[in-house]
């Protein structure tokens, strides 16, 4: 039998017995690693894009703020992925909301069951049908398949610069959302004002 010596990491936090004192003991503890990484989590915070989204978006809203968090509190693999999640939410919702079935004469939208399907298909030909069909604009095209390539590096533990790629993910995110369920999605900023975006040009006969 060998001698070597080797270094683990054990965690017993978990077995302490459920009672008063543990309680205290963890809180304490738990308090004291926060109160450690205070500083670097006020700072980050200054690094996030604003939040505008338009009603109804409470679903988005929660996604997109837990993301926002873990950039926060420093989780950054879990960020990069909980962007790249909140990203296939909204673009496989897109097509949800714009995809009708002709039969019969008429057109229906699929059901739930039919549409639970797309979670089988790569978003990569979701974004592209979307952005072929005019339903997702160029910018927010490109940032959906920007950030599901990045998410994809983490989710096979290829990421190299998860702090850089954390923020990025969130930055990438936001145009994203801009272009589909921001508040101001519909405006643009003309002589430092938010007015409403031309319609474009009607090219048919």
């Amino acid at each position: 039998m060998s001698n070597q010596l080797m270094t683990v990491y054990m965690d017993f936090l978990p077995n302490q017995p459920k009672n008063d004192k543990s309680r205290e003991e963890i809180a304490t503890l738990l308090k004291g690693r926060f109160e450690q990484r205070l500083p670097g989590a006020v700072d980050r915070n200054w690094e996030l894009p604003p939040i505008m989204l338009m009603k109804p978006s409470d679903e988005y809203l929660g996604l997109l703020l837990e993301a926002h968090e873990l950039f926060v509190a420093g989780y950054f693999y879990s960020c990069v992925a909980m962007c790249g999640i909140v990203g296939e939410r909204l673009v496989k919702d897109m097509l949800r909301a714009s995809v009708m079935i002709r039969r019969d004469g008429k057109a229906e939208q699929p059901t739930d069951e039919v549409f639970d399907q797309l979670e089988y298909v790569d978003s990569k030909g979701i974004i592209q049908f979307l952005k072929k069909a005019d339903i997702l604009g160029e910018e927010a095209a490109s940032a959906a398949k920007e950030l599901s390539e990045l998410r994809n590096k983490y989710a096979h533990a290829r990421g190299k610069d998860p702090s850089a790629d954390a923020i990025k993910a969130i930055k990438i995110l936001h145009v994203l959302v801009e272009g589909t369920v921001s508040v101001f999605k519909d405006f643009e900023i003309r002589d430092g004002k938010f007015v409403l975006k031309a319609a474009p040009p009607n090219n048919n006969p």
